[in-house]
């Protein structure tokens, strides 16, 4: 009988971690961990970012060309209204049910449990408060990239346009010649 409980035991030991809590997260833990990472305060910073982003964008857009004070009110309203439409789309109330959603379909309630544990400890807060400062720096290092990302795009779009000119030239000289061997 002993050996029969044994084998009773081990095998619930060995089908403990099947019946871990791997059901969806509840909405009040996903908010918790929304609340513990500020994803709120993320995505408003998101907002500013992509406003700076288009900022960016249209100067590099103008190629330092002066702006008439009429041609620069276009500019900014343009701006103004990229910003407004930014800011509708990144709205908190309408990207939590997003987060809530994603995150119940991506994850189990014990991974949910342990990412509030580690969110929740010092090192956890201290990557929350410094995640804004590294994502920075990433894309301060990028920007170096781009330049050379860019010319190397440019380049290539070049060349394909000339491809398809080249290509249309001698399909109208196939064309030409067609037509004057039929005649």
């Amino acid at each position: 009988m002993k050996v029969r409980e044994l084998m009773i035991c081990a095998c619930l030991l060995a089908a403990a971690p099947a019946m871990a809590n791997d059901h969806p997260p509840s909405d009040a833990s996903i908010d918790q961990l929304l609340t513990l990472t500020n994803a709120r305060q993320l995505v408003d910073q998101m907002k500013g970012q992509f406003d700076s982003m288009f900022a960016v964008a249209i100067k590099n857009a103008l190629q330092g060309q002066p702006l008439t004070p009429e041609r620069q009110a276009i500019v900014d309203r343009m701006h103004a209204k990229m910003s407004a439409v930014m800011s509708e789309m990144m709205d908190w109330e309408s990207l939590e049910p997003i987060y809530i959603r994603t995150y119940r379909a991506s994850l189990t309630q014990d991974e949910l449990d342990g990412m509030i544990a580690f969110y929740a400890s010092a090192p956890g807060q201290a990557y929350i408060h410094k995640i804004p400062l590294i994502m920075q720096n990433v894309m301060v290092e990028m920007q170096g990239m781009l330049k050379p990302m860019q010319e190397k795009l440019a380049e290539i779009q070049k060349q394909t346009i000339q491809e398809m000119k080249d290509l249309k030239a001698s399909e109208g000289a196939a064309a030409k010649s067609h037509g004057a061997s039929t005649s």
